[in-house]
């Protein structure tokens, strides 16, 4: 996908460094690898946002995160990751984080049960000890016909 602002791309083994360090700015642990991930790049190749979605046994697509990087949030790089990784998957699932809650409410995904969430992400939310401050919440979209 292409914009004026930026495109996207898939990661790079050299892009991990950023990558993880834009997790832990989010209060995130380090991913464990560039392995689905994309990334939103701007005219310079900087990385300014990326996705990692990763595909369970079932082959459920789980976005597991989506970061974009402060200073370029409010330009779309969300949304044109998430919209690129939808076409690509099909149905997104996601276990939104309070904060983040009204982005993808503005994005369409709706609250599902815990029971569609694979467990490992059930397991972060439920052994997390900001889970309350958190209130995870459940998504998904299906992509219109």
């Amino acid at each position: 996908m292409v914009c004026d602002l930026f495109s996207i791309r898939d990661a790079r083994q050299e892009d991990k460094t950023v990558l993880d360090s834009y997790a832990n700015a989010e209060g995130m642990d380090a991913i464990p690898s560039i392995e689905g991930v994309r990334v939103a790049v701007n005219e310079d190749d900087e990385v300014v946002g990326f996705i990692r979605v990763v595909t369970s046994k079932e082959g459920v697509a789980f976005v597991n995160p989506v970061v974009t990087y402060r200073t370029w949030q409010g330009f779309g790089v969300g949304r044109a990751l998430m919209d690129e990784a939808l076409s690509r998957h099909g149905e997104l699932r996601l276990v939104s984080r309070g904060s983040s809650r009204a982005f993808y409410d503005a994005l369409g995904y709706e609250p599902i049960g815990w029971d569609l969430i694979e467990m490992s992400l059930v397991d972060d939310c439920d052994h997390c000890t900001m889970r309350d401050e958190c209130g995870p919440q459940p998504m998904r979209k299906r992509r219109r016909p």
